[in-house]
């Protein structure tokens, strides 16, 4: 693998400096003429008097002033976050250091080329290898060392958006996809320690061994990674010791005469080389309990709350019985929490083609590798966590699982086996029902499935035979390993996290691994700006989390870990899962974050067709809903209906990393990625067909969207990171609580007509009132902040954006010089005059982005006044101070005070979200303490609005509990609005 390579020697990279300059040495020397000796001298004399003229005004220009802004000058801050206060002012003032015309030579011009993979052959690939190591940097510094570079907000989104490449994605994928790696495997410690050298040698630093930088968690050496480290550089390894289960042996019979023994393993495909590790993890369910039983069988649907209660109106009872349900509408553990409710002795979990869209072999499609058709033999493995109760280690809820850590006996698992199957494994088992109890269609339609098609008619049973179901598993305490990287910033309380899971159940070519090649291009990106000398306004925390597919553990360990730390100084979190499953491009996200992502991916006009954005292709593989619909079947989510200012973001449930950051601590988060549609190929979930095969063929031919995402997602943390004011939107989340307490006044006005007494919401709706204005007043501030501080900056002189491209005197005759020996055939007189017309163009990109401001600014702020924009999507940059302008002192008190002024909007911004934690958490399951959203209590993935306020109508049926969390819900809002107006 490519990370595991060593650094070079002293000697190797001499030998590719001297490589790289082989084109002077072929160049012939130049003729000269005879001269006499005191000529000689005189010229020397002269020459050597106009060069220390030169270099004695030099030095005087660099002097620093009493009135000049300077990162070393600093502001005097209050005592309180006085250093922070100093870290916007370094932000502000090292975003204004000027460049040198010199400073992009043939080094960086070969990087740029193998960026975009323009070898010529694997020789000229390999000498880049070894020679970009030579080129070694520390965060902060210019490439020789200088400090940080002028690189401004819009020019480092320049910048990075050339990194991201299908290729190099591609060739991602193809690793991480080579072997099995799920959690706590040795091939998942691998992997972390993999990963680990790849992000070292992208982001710069020493490549480390394999067991520099491994730290169990809670040692003293990984908390100071967090409590002491958000100003340093690096690159480590957490190890946590969570319960967890392997499987050991199953078997599903039925008893019919002669018996159908289920085979519970998917096939060796041709086309997919890498079906043949099927068996490196058996068909089984995580954190599921070992059990042998023996009952009738019963078919209950989707194995949805509702659909348990609508079998009990039809008389069938479970006692005693075991469960076959189809896969879809709930999380998995779900639907065995409500099977052992019911008093089912067990649950079988199938995948039924009925919900794979138009893509069945009943359409004439056929199956993968040939075709894009579901797989007879695929089994989606997964988790049966109660998700819905608390997510991480089952043993430690609340408390991060050190080695030593105190245990329960765990209440987040079920009780009862279950495993998963294949359709081509559950036809017989349908098939025994035909005739028994009630037609399947006539409980809800929705229950009929798609193996009709294979002469199957669905009951509900149960059957007259008996089912065996038996599974063995080995739970223990197991270790996990979580990836963590840093990127310091100038302020280290406003971080912002970004992460992905990296375990998988088999292979995970799109979960997690399509996520993992997507971060592995963004890190590319930051890795190029780090070279350019950037420095992130705000420090950058990225994630490669362990164990999420037993529930969401490696991250939620962590956040337990930190979770003072996360509260307090975290701005944003934001995800990556499987970015690539599909066509459609999908987000979920806090509505402040909203426009942010949608603004992004509106900009990002997608490689494999740049006249469309990736927004515009959300439904490119077909609308399930529309699908659904048109099948007469239910929404997946009833209760997440669009209101009237919904942005086309979803709200956030659970089902992924970002979980613990938002839910429990209160942090703003958000998701992305691009998911499948009807129209599409098949994704085989947690099968051993989600393979690289599986991407590279059907999924996403030329791997465009697997760079689009990593484009997306890094203009979002450019933005989150760089903008002097955080892109949170308070006023979009004011708006949208409104339509969330509209969707409450609908359930309450059906749920009401069979309770005792009515909820009053005017409280609860004069607080979201109350709030909105608030945040349009301080949107109006951010505004007028940004307006004073451009204002009383000093500006760069004039000459700077002239016919001399910025470059002065000196810049010009160097063009010149380097113009004639390009002109001669020197490659180094072409490459030295492409770096300078490359400067000037990052030059006119810092132009052109003053200008912007200039009337962005104005346009903001007329359409705010003209009421054609609820909140400030994005505020652009105030601009960047040149480091060397006089200053006087009535504005430098000025600046301090504007300074200190947008700290204080940024810390309303960073703990707005915070004002929906609730230390008393939601009824029945208080680790989730966001009163705000959370994942349904019966659904586990899907986003419930308000949800203590809806479940208190929806399932506990009580209009006094409802008043209570109204009311409460209107006190929480009205605190926010107020900290938004201090």
């Amino acid at each position: 693998m490519e990370s595991e390579k060593p650094l070079l020697s002293k000697q190797e990279a001499e030998a590719a400096r001297q490589g790289l300059e082989h084109h002077d040495a072929a160049l012939p020397l130049p003729t000269t003429t005879t001269t006499s000796r005191k000529r000689q001298v005189a010229r020397r004399l002269v020459l050597f008097s106009l060069i220390s003229v030169v270099a004695v005004l030099h030095l005087v220009k660099l002097l620093p002033s009493p009135t000049t802004l300077s990162p070393c000058d600093g502001v005097k801050g209050e005592t309180d976050g006085q250093v922070q206060v100093q870290g916007y002012w370094d932000g502000v003032a090292t975003k204004g250091m000027s460049r040198v015309w010199g400073q992009y030579d043939e080094h960086e011009l070969e990087d740029e080329r193998k960026h975009k993979h323009e070898y010529h052959d694997d020789d000229e690939k390999e000498h880049h290898h070894k020679h970009k190591h030579h080129l070694k940097h520390k965060y902060g510094k210019g490439k020789h060392g200088h400090g940080p570079t002028f690189v401004p907000p819009k020019l480092a989104e320049h910048i990075f958006l050339s990194v991201p490449n299908n290729d190099s994605a591609r060739a991602a994928l193809e690793r991480y996809t080579a072997y099995a790696h799920p959690a706590g495997s040795g091939y998942d410690f691998l992997s972390a320690l993999n990963l680990k050298n790849e992000w070292e040698r992208e982001l710069g630093l020493r490549v480390s061994g394999p067991e520099d930088n491994l730290y169990d968690a809670g040692s003293a050496a990984s908390q100071a990674r967090i409590l002491d480290g958000m100003d340093k550089a690096g690159v480590w390894v957490d190890t946590y010791y969570p319960v967890m289960n392997t499987p050991v042996d199953s078997a599903v019979t039925l008893y019919t005469d002669p018996p159908f023994h289920a085979k519970l393993r998917e096939d060796i495909v041709d086309g997919d080389p890498t079906s043949q590790l099927r068996d490196e993890v058996r068909v089984f369910h995580g954190l599921s309990v070992s059990g042998d039983v023996t009952g009738k069988l019963v078919y209950v649907g989707y194995g949805r709350k509702r659909d348990f209660e609508a079998l009990e109106k039809k008389g069938v009872d479970l006692k005693g019985k075991i469960a076959i349900v189809k896969y879809g509408g709930v999380f998995r553990g779900l639907k065995i929490k409500a099977a052992q409710e019911a008093g089912a002795i067990g649950c079988i979990i199938f995948t039924d083609p009925g919900d794979d869209g138009e893509i069945t072999e009943e359409n004439g499609y056929e199956t993968y590798p040939v075709g894009p058709a579901r797989q007879p033999s695929s089994v989606q493995r997964g988790s049966v966590q109660f998700l819905s109760i608390y997510p991480g280690d089952p043993t430690t809820p609340g408390e991060p699982a050190y080695k030593n850590a105190t245990r329960i006996k765990g209440a987040n698992f079920p009780s009862i086996p279950s495993l998963p199957m294949s359709y081509e494994d559950a036809i017989p088992l349908l098939k025994s029902l035909k005739g028994k109890g009630a037609k399947a269609g006539d409980v809800s339609k929705d229950w009929v499935g798609g193996l009709e098609y294979y002469d199957v008619e669905y009951w509900t049973g149960p059957s007259e035979v008996d089912v065996r179901l038996m599974n063995e598993v080995n739970t223990r305490v197991m270790p996990i390993w979580n990836t963590m990287a840093t990127i310091p910033g100038h302020i280290t309380d406003e971080v912002i996290v970004l992460g992905n899971h990296r375990d998988a159940w088999i292979l995970g070519g799109s979960d997690p691994n399509s996520g993992t090649a997507t971060q592995y291009e963004l890190i590319r990106g930051l890795g190029k700006l780090l070279r350019k000398g950037w420095k992130p306004l705000r420090t950058i925390v990225l994630a490669s989390w362990d164990a999420e597919e037993y529930g969401l553990i490696g991250s939620t360990e962590w956040a337990e870990d930190f979770g003072e730390w996360i509260s307090n100084n975290t701005a944003a979190y934001f995800n990556l899962d499987s970015s690539v499953s599909g066509s459609n491009f999908g987000a979920a996200a806090s509505p402040s974050l909203a426009w942010l992502v949608r603004e992004a991916a509106e900009e990002i006009n997608t490689s494999a067709d740049p006249s469309r954005s990736a927004w515009d292709t959300q439904i490119d593989g077909g609308d399930w809903e529309v699908w659904r619909t048109a099948n007469g079947l239910m929404a997946q989510d009833e209760l997440a209906l669009a209101g009237k200012h919904d942005t086309g973001v979803k709200p956030l449930g659970s089902g992924s990393d970002f979980t613990a950051f938002l839910q429990r601590y209160g942090v703003a988060a958000g998701n992305i990625g691009y998911g499948g549609g009807p129209k599409d190929p098949v994704y085989h979930y947690h099968s051993i067909y989600d393979s690289f095969t599986w991407q590279d063929k059907f999924a996403d031919k030329g791997f465009h969207k697997h760079a689009d995402a990593a484009k997306i997602l890094g203009l979002i943390l450019l933005r989150l990171s760089d903008s002097l004011i955080l892109p949170i939107n308070t006023t979009q989340y004011a708006l949208e609580m409104g339509d969330y307490l509209n969707k409450v006044e609908s359930i309450a006005l059906t749920a009401t007509q069979h309770l005792d007494g009515k909820v009053n919401f005017t409280a609860l709706s004069d607080s979201i009132d109350h709030l909105l204005h608030q945040s349009k007043k301080l949107d109006e501030q951010k505004i007028d902040v940004l307006k004073r501080f451009r204002k009383v900056l000093p500006h760069p002189p004039k000459h700077q954006h002239g016919h001399g491209h910025g470059v002065g005197f000196f810049g010009r005759i160097a063009r010149w010089w380097w113009s004639i020996r390009a002109r001669c055939g020197s490659d180094k007189g072409k490459q030295r005059l492409e770096s300078l017309r490359r400067l000037s163009t990052e030059r006119d990109h810092t132009h052109t982005f003053e200008h912007d401001l200039h009337h962005g600014l104005e346009e903001v702020h007329r359409a705010q006044l003209q009421g054609e924009l609820p909140g400030l999507p994005h505020l652009p940059h105030p601009g960047t101070p040149h480091p060397r302008v006089p200053i006087p002192p009535k504005k430098k008190k000025e600046i301090q005070e504007l300074v200190k002024e947008i700290r204080g909007i940024n810390k309303k911004l960073q703990y707005f979200e915070g004002g929906f934690i609730s230390e008393e958490g939601i009824k029945d399951r208080e680790w989730y303490k966001h009163k705000g959203v959370a994942p349904g209590k019966w659904l586990g993935y899907g986003a419930t609005t308000f949800p203590a306020l809806t479940e208190a109508l929806t399932i506990e049926k009580s209009t006094k509990l409802a008043q209570k969390e109204a009311d409460e819900l209107a006190e929480m809002i009205a605190e926010m609005a107020k900290r938004l107006a201090k």
